[in-house]
């Protein structure tokens, strides 16, 4: 989330490591991503998914547990209790680094 954060010429610190790499070859080791371990996947596009078709309003909103059973009847998955924390915990934390950034 550090790369988001706005350099005081209003462009993200992203943009500029990526200007960087542009004209002089050199990437940055914080633009180099480790994708996540493969063992993860499903539950990270269930989020993905979910997170692409919240509600929108007058600003961010959490992923209710409505929301989340909804997404279940459509796609017709099941997810154990602990997946269900797992989703509820990543909103959080994905909402608390989107308000850092603002």
């Amino acid at each position: 989330m550090q790369l988001q954060k706005r350099q005081p010429d209003g462009a993200t610190l992203r943009t500029h490591l990526q200007r960087l790499a542009s004209n002089t070859g050199r990437v940055d080791p914080l633009l180099i991503e480790d994708p996540p371990p493969p063992y993860t996947r499903a539950l990270t596009e269930a989020y993905a998914s979910m997170s692409a078709s919240r509600r929108s309003g007058m600003g961010r909103s959490s992923l209710t547990v409505v929301d989340i059973e909804a997404w279940c009847r459509l796609f017709n998955a099941r997810l154990s209790p602990w997946e269900l924390e797992t989703i509820i915990q990543m909103d959080a934390a994905a909402l608390a680094a989107a308000d850092k950034t603002d």
